[in-house]
């Protein structure tokens, strides 16, 4: 009986392993910002930063959004607009960026990747223009919280 119960619940864990593996909604939170890189003002060390993230990779339904002190007189913000695909490792789509509260990126073309990893991990975040994806605009930080279901 003891054999038979120790085989069910290994069972059990399986499969609940088996589904978190295969979790299609993910939500990743950052309070660790790693680095910043505005293509007309520089790179920079940012002095806060946080990202909050949900996609379902089976969908095109997500949002990330971003916000980053590069020092005490240059704020950004990196805004998710929409997704035109996403996986449970990479999400690409339109941002809209703002420095210091003003729109200077509008619809421009990124990737967020490295979402994957557990906590303790660095991700990234790279975002071109309208006309292209080029890595021009740079966010990446440490992954501090994520739940997948």
């Amino acid at each position: 009986m003891k054999a038979i119960t120790k085989f069910s619940m290994a069972i059990a864990m399986g499969l609940a392993l088996s589904a978190g593996a295969q979790a299609a909604t993910h939500s990743v939170w950052s309070e660790k910002p790693l680095a910043l890189v505005d293509p007309t003002q520089g790179s920079f060390a940012p002095i806060k930063g946080s990202m909050a993230s949900t996609w379902n990779s089976k969908t095109r339904y997500g949002h990330m959004h971003i916000t980053a002190q590069a020092n005490p007189n240059l704020s950004y913000e990196f805004n998710l607009v929409s997704i035109s695909s996403s996986a449970t490792d990479i999400i690409s789509g339109i941002w809209d960026i703002y420095r210091n509260g003003v729109l200077v990126c509008n619809g421009c073309m990124g990737k967020a990747y490295g979402i994957h990893a557990p906590a303790g991990n660095y991700f990234k975040v790279y975002i071109g223009d309208e006309q292209c994806m080029g890595e021009k605009w740079h966010y990446s930080g440490y992954i501090t919280n994520r739940l997948d279901f």
